[in-house]
This record gives C-alpha cells, structure tokens and sequence, in this order.
C-alpha cells in the first residue's frame, strides 16, 4: 500500500471501528461520530471525527464525496472505504467487491442513502446501550428474495440477538418516491407487501430463517399509516407480525428505540421491535412516553 507508505500512520484499534462500520454503509462526520458511541473509545466531537478521516483519506484508506442533499446551508461529505482500505481489513489477497462497491453514490439515491443510514446508525447505538449483538448485517441491495411477484432486494437486513434469540430484520426506507398502490406490474409498495407475504408462507412458527419487515417512512405519519393499511389488507395470515412501521423523524427522537413501543403494526397498534421487550407492565410504563404518529409532512 504505497500512499499508506508515503503518508505514515499510526492505525489505533478505532481506525478498525471506522473501517468496519464502512463496510456496512457510507458515513458522514456526524454520523460517524455518533456511531462511535458503540465504539470502545467514542470520539469526543465531530471535529476529531473529521481530522481522523482526512488522516485516512490521506492514507488512501478511505475516501470522502459530497452528498446532493443541504444541511445546514452545505452539502455534508459522505465517506467510503476505498480498495486499500478494504485490503486493509480482509488481507491483501482479499477478493474485492464489484467496482460499484468502491464508486460514488448515484445523486438520486442521495436522500434515501443518508436516510437509510441515519435509521441504521441510531439503531446500532442503541443496540450496544442495551447490550445486543447485531449480527449478519446485509447492506443495501446485497441480498435478494425471489417471491411471488419477483425478485425483493431490500434496503438492509440484519439480526439483533436478545436473551439468547435470533430476531431477524429487513429495512424497507420509504422517501414518498413509490406509489403505495399500482395495478400495474411497477414498483409500488403494495408489491413489495406481496412479495414479502408470499416468500414468509414458506416458513413455519419456529423457523429461524422468519424475518420482520420494518417499514421506514421519511415522508408523514399519513403516509406511514397509508403503508400499514395496504399491508393489513394484503396479508395472507394478518394474526402474523411480518410487518412493522416507523416515521424515520419520531424514531431519531428517541433515544430508547428498542425500548419503547414506536413502530405501528398493520392493526394500528403499536409493537417494540424486540418482542421480549413488549410485555404488558412496559407497554402501560411507556404509554405516556409515546407520542401519536405525526401527521406533518
């Protein structure tokens, strides 16, 4: 690795965080730094997080892009590993991704990337303030379900273990840009609502290979509402929890996402995310800490 030779750097077990955390979704400063709360040495403030990745950068570690959405009057970087850098991490004789893996963001999923990820990186954190492993983490568009109405790649998926229980996740992130409901054969979430119903018939009350849908709406709480209807009206078996919903806002605003009941379950009642964690005493604790889904667009 010669720029790594030419720029001299001293890689600190936190380097490894960030390089991992790459691999699993393209970080901003910001979010990067509040990621580094599941780290064993967080970083202090967004200013070291930013020094620390221009010495990456330099080192030809990782490398930064410009996101095509305003913050604050400018447009944020996004981070990403680059070659040297995934070498780094799986050794030099690593067979590497495809090339996209390593190219920049597509300005058209610019919004829904940075939504995916604010989503992601809040439910790590809490993950690690409860004590859960997150494991078989899956980013965008690297796994695929073949369904009844073709083929599914969702947003994410993952597993999140609790008192010793696989809890298998895939993220659906909706911007408003897809219809709810089509009658034609197009993208629509009704068709995904299909798809993911038919492809869970094939698994029985104790299969570990059962998952949840978790939709993430950045648009309404109108909206998440309209998801959920579409899916209670389309589910093959509606006494099976396959999907839940959330207002990506309403989810950042809390800081105990896996603790309170925040997502809406197609009968328009609300779940947590952890079934252990949904027994009846929480549920009246928190029943005052939860807000109504925001009806703003």
């Amino acid at each position: 690795m010669q720029s790594a030779k030419r720029f001299p750097l001293k890689y600190t077990p936190r380097d490894q965080g960030i390089l991992e955390a790459l691999t699993r979704f393209p970080l901003t400063p910001d979010q990067l730094c509040k990621l580094s709360r599941s780290f064993s040495q967080p970083f202090s403030d967004s200013h070291a997080v930013r020094r620390r990745l221009r010495k990456l950068a330099t080192a030809d570690l990782v490398r930064a892009n410009p996101y095509a959405v305003a913050s604050f009057g400018s447009s944020p970087a996004y981070y990403q590993l680059t070659r040297n850098g995934y070498r780094l991490l799986y050794g030099f004789d690593a067979e590497l991704p495809p090339r996209r893996y390593f190219e920049p963001i597509g300005q058209a999923r610019h919004p829904h990337t940075m939504a995916l990820t604010d989503f992601l990186v809040h439910l790590f954190v809490d993950a690690h303030r409860k004590g859960l492993d997150i494991r078989h983490f899956a980013p965008e568009n690297s796994v695929s379900f073949e369904t009844s109405v073709g083929r599914l790649r969702p947003d994410a998926a993952f597993q999140i273990v609790a008192n010793g229980r696989p809890f298998n996740f895939v993220v659906e992130l909706d911007n408003g840009t897809e219809r709810v409901r089509s009658r034609q054969d197009v993208e629509s979430i009704e068709r995904k609502i299909r798809g993911y119903d038919s492809h869970s018939r094939a698994f029985h009350a104790f299969d570990p290979q059962r998952y949840v849908v978790l939709f993430v709406t950045t648009r309404c709480g109108e909206r998440l509402k309209h998801v959920m209807a579409s899916a209670d009206s389309l589910m093959s078996n509606r006494q099976r929890t396959l999907f839940l919903g959330v207002a990506l806002p309403q989810f950042l605003a809390s800081d105990k996402v896996l603790d309170l009941p925040l997502f809406l379950t197609p009968r328009f009642s609300f779940s947590s995310l952890i079934p252990a964690a949904n027994d009846s005493k929480r549920q009246k604790q928190s029943a005052k800490l939860m807000p109504t889904v925001p009806a703003f667009c």
